[in-house]
């Protein structure tokens, strides 16, 4: 079980990193939450296993971060922003 809710939750970070929006929020958070569940009820070296592995899918996510905008450039007198 503990394999397939990590999947479940690496699929919801996936799918909020290639289509954020609040339904991939949501599905996200529910993944999370259904983990915390069952790992609330596992002995402590799973339990601590699963939650390093939850926060490193995390993580993932938190860094991707939203793709850049792309450079005003529609306006007359705009100067493209970025590096």
């Amino acid at each position: 079980m503990l394999l397939k809710y990590l999947n479940q939750l690496d699929d919801a970070v996936r799918e909020l990193t290639v289509h954020p929006g609040p339904d991939a929020v949501t599905r996200r958070d529910e993944s999370v939450r259904v983990l915390e569940d069952y790992l609330n009820t596992q002995m402590e070296p799973v339990a601590r296993r699963g939650r390093e592995i939850m926060h490193q899918c995390l993580a993932r996510a938190d860094h991707a971060g939203p793709a850049p905008a792309p450079p005003e450039t529609d306006r007359p007198g705009a100067v493209p922003s970025g590096p």
